[in-house]
């Protein structure tokens, strides 16, 4: 891999890749010797005659306007079976390369090597932080990330389909989850709050749910979960996760599939459902025709069965079986 310097240089560079460096012997036969923090001078690997009557010189450099006549290069890293280095080119009009000239190459080899090094781990985090983009972008639940203060910094497609609907939820200009009916902002501001409190290790909120009401369609879903790190103060962290869900985009987890993974009965099924759609104990406990007191033994199952505590924990659980279940 190659990097150019100097816009002529640049302009050719796909030329070389494709065809030309195959005509290169300053490369072809300087990487063989060059070390790292030892130094060659061009004609000391390719003489000059040889040079001038090449190909490369006569139908690359010569034919695209190349100014280049003369090469001198430092070996910059020792990694077995890569060439890293650095090398300076001059043209017909400039002075041959000096003991003097040498001697600063010499000198910025220490500082290349740390530079080299730092680009190869930025590239390195680069695709990382890619990859993780886009399966972060390929999951079917919407996902956001907040810092300590509650800003968005960091929200898959999925979310951002639902947050730029302004469908019960939007996203402000200051980066923050909101809603424009102030009950609901309240409560939500609330829930983000104790969020980033335990995740700073002055709480001990296991999580939140709320659904967000829109006019003949069912209520959006939301979930705020705190991230618990000791870094939660680290500006830029992400500390809280926030999961939205449309259930009528995403329809919940089947009620076999929920008694097939966890053994739930049919009821218990249905119950973890209804809450997982936003619903209180008591409005599950009417939807299902039951008594609050059968809701609550129900629940209790439901927790110990899925190996969950409170009802955030669960919403938490079913969001992940749904990203699963296809």
């Amino acid at each position: 891999m190659f990097g150019w310097f100097g816009n002529s240089i640049v302009e050719s560079a796909d030329l070389y890749a494709e065809r030309y460096w195959e005509f290169d012997e300053w490369t072809r036969r300087g990487i063989a010797q060059l070390g790292a923090g030892k130094i060659l001078i061009g004609s000391e690997v390719w003489p000059e005659p040889e040079f001038l009557q090449s190909v490369f010189y006569n139908e690359f450099l010569k034919q695209y306007d190349l100014d280049i006549c003369s090469v001198a290069a430092i070996g910059i890293g020792s990694i077995p079976g890569k060439f890293d280095g650095l090398s300076i080119y001059r043209g017909h009009s400039d002075r041959e390369f000096t003991a003097e000239n040498t001697a600063v190459l010499s000198m910025l080899q220490a500082h290349l090597k740390v530079a080299l090094a730092t680009k190869r781990r930025l590239s390195a985090l680069e695709t990382k932080v890619a990859d993780l983009e886009n399966a972060f972008n390929s999951i079917e639940s919407a996902v956001v990330l907040l810092d300590a203060g509650g800003r968005v910094i960091l929200a898959n497609a999925a979310a951002h389909s639902i947050l730029n609907r302004g469908d019960g939820l939007y996203l402000s200009k200051s980066k923050m989850i909101t809603t424009s009916r102030s009950r609901e902002s309240a409560k939500l501001v609330e829930l983000i709050s104790k969020a980033i409190a335990t995740a700073k290790g002055k709480g001990h909120f296991g999580g939140g749910v709320m659904p967000f009401a829109r006019p003949g369609r069912r209520p959006l879903q939301l979930l705020v979960s705190p991230l618990c790190s000791a870094s939660a103060a680290n500006p830029g962290r992400a500390v809280v996760a926030v999961f939205l869900a449309d259930p009528e985009q995403n329809p919940a987890v089947p009620t076999d599939v929920l008694r097939t993974l966890f053994g739930l009965s049919p009821a218990e099924a249905r119950l973890a459902l209804s809450v997982f759609e936003g619903n209180s104990l008591s409005e599950a406990a009417e939807l299902n025709r039951v008594s609050r007191e059968t809701v609550k033994s129900q629940m209790s199952a439901v927790f110990a069965k899925t190996g969950t505590r409170r009802q955030g924990e669960l919403v938490r659980l079913l969001s992940s079986v749904r990203v699963l279940k296809d």
